[in-house]
């Protein structure tokens, strides 16, 4: 829902200050994440060429037509 009158809102248009502020009750956003279970990491040269030195996080990558990026 858009409560701002102006067509396209520039950012200099003061709507920001007629509009309702997050108070007691109003939640912008909830997020939930996982806890992360502590495992042995990757040397950091495999760590440096799979992106990431956790094994859990090394999710296969898919370029075009569900070929695995080697």
């Amino acid at each position: 829902m858009n409560l701002c009158d102006c067509k396209p809102a520039p950012a200099s248009c003061g709507c920001g200050d007629k509009l309702p502020a997050p108070g007691p009750g109003l939640s912008l956003a909830i997020a939930t994440v996982p806890m992360q279970p502590w495992e042995t990491p990757y040397e950091p040269s495999k760590a440096l060429k799979q992106g990431t030195i956790f094994p859990c996080l090394d999710l296969p990558f898919f370029l075009v037509g569900g070929e695995p990026h080697a």
